[in-house]
């Protein structure tokens, strides 16, 4: 077992096995208060606002990290970060993962500790980056600077968690939610796509022209997504509609700047590919929720942020993880067939999941199609969970190290 042999590794595993574990936890919640199938236990904290936390704080930012962690130093031109860097946030992160579910059990005051050692790893390792990025030369830092910004935005939303959980008040919960998915995740994601799809796709598709952009893009996606927070924090409806367009038009303008039909030919960039399209349709979902909203008509509830949680974060997660592992581990950079079935299956949870909000749909089915969402995302995701984790544990089949 070669966990510790690269940072990416460590990330990666963490954030299968919790994939795993939170998307299961809350099939069993869902099948108990809305199937019936047994009455669930009472938890210290909201299931809704467990269940955003251990995805936006408990799962993603084990895939940020890992990514960047591997790739910010070859971004840098600086040496690969040295074991005992990435191991002990790792280490802290994931004790801290486990304190958080011991206290599902013991009270909020272990879970406040679980969260606090979580972003002091979160923190621990930022810093390390930030570093990174302060002492490179400014050619090097073209395009990236967003991330400086989001990965301590990550470390804030914990911390407001805790105190949210702390003063038991759900309005400083669900604020430090939105942190995380609109000052984290979101942009965070953009920036990753927006330095790497045009060079994966320059890499694969003969003669590629990879489009010049100005480098203050990520920011200026990062400022619409932190508007749209403060938009919905004071609940300004009219002023999210024509942000969420905006944002909607910059993730589909990208999309088709950098898409070329031959791309069809290259699975593992069309994993890509099919992710960026969910920005676009979360972000134009968002704007017609919020129209609806302003006019006192039916919303779309979740809806919109399934779509860019479920359908966008989780088919980049996918694609980056196929990616990283199968290039670091000696692999060819193709993708395979649980991939595609992982892809597949999150699409499908997430058109089941969205639906579920037009009450409509939700009565022609037949059944709560927000139960089924989650179920069906595990299914498709273990085979792909089961496959990477065994590269991830396992050393190079090209005898390298790393």
């Amino acid at each position: 077992m070669r966990p510790f042999d690269a940072p990416h590794r460590v990330f990666f595993l963490g954030g299968l096995a919790q994939v795993m574990l939170a998307l299961v936890l809350w099939s069993l919640w869902l099948a108990g208060a809305f199937a019936g199938a047994y009455t669930p236990p009472a938890l210290p904290v909201s299931a809704i606002a467990l269940h955003g936390f251990l995805m936006v704080y408990g799962v993603f930012p084990f895939f940020v990290f890992g990514f960047l962690a591997t790739t910010y130093p070859r971004w840098m031109q600086a040496k690969a970060l040295a074991r005992a860097e990435y191991r002990n946030p790792a280490i802290l992160r994931i004790a801290g993962l486990v304190v958080i579910y011991l206290g599902l059990m013991l009270g909020l005051s272990e879970m406040v500790a679980g969260i606090l050692m979580v972003a002091l790893g979160d923190g621990w390792l930022a810093v390390i980056l930030l570093q990174i990025y302060r002492k490179a030369k400014a050619s090097a830092r073209r395009g990236i600077a967003v991330f400086p910004v989001t990965i301590f935005a990550e470390v804030a939303g914990l911390l407001l968690y805790a105190l949210g959980l702390y003063s038991s008040s759900p309005v400083v919960i669900a604020l430090a939610i939105r942190v995380g998915l609109f000052l984290f995740l979101l942009p965070t994601l953009f920036g990753v796509s927006f330095r790497m799809v045009p060079f994966f796709s320059a890499a694969v598709l003969p003669h590629y022209q990879r489009p010049v952009l100005p480098p203050w893009v990520p920011l200026g996606f990062l400022l619409g997504t932190a508007l749209h927070a403060l938009f919905a924090t004071l609940a300004w409806p009219i002023a999210l509609v024509f942000i969420d367009g905006v944002l909607a038009c910059v993730a589909w303008y990208h999309l088709q700047l950098w898409f070329r039909r031959d791309a069809f030919a290259h699975g593992l960039l069309l994993l890509l590919y099919a992710g960026l399209v969910w920005l676009g349709l979360g972000f134009a979902l968002y704007a017609i929720h919020d129209a609806s909203l302003a006019l006192g008509a039916v919303t779309l509830g979740r809806g919109p942020l399934h779509a860019l949680g479920l359908g966008f974060a989780f088919s980049m997660v996918i694609a980056m993880v196929t990616r990283v592992s199968r290039g670091h581990s000696g692999r060819t950079l193709q993708s395979d067939g649980v991939s595609w079935l992982a892809l597949v299956g999150v699409q499908l949870a997430a058109i089941l999941r969205i639906s579920a909000t037009f009450p409509v749909i939700d009565r022609l089915a037949g059944l709560d199609l927000s139960v089924i969402a989650a179920p069906v995302a595990v299914l498709a995701l273990l085979p792909w969970v089961l496959r990477y984790s065994y590269i991830l544990l396992t050393p190079r089949i090209d005898g390298q190290s790393g």
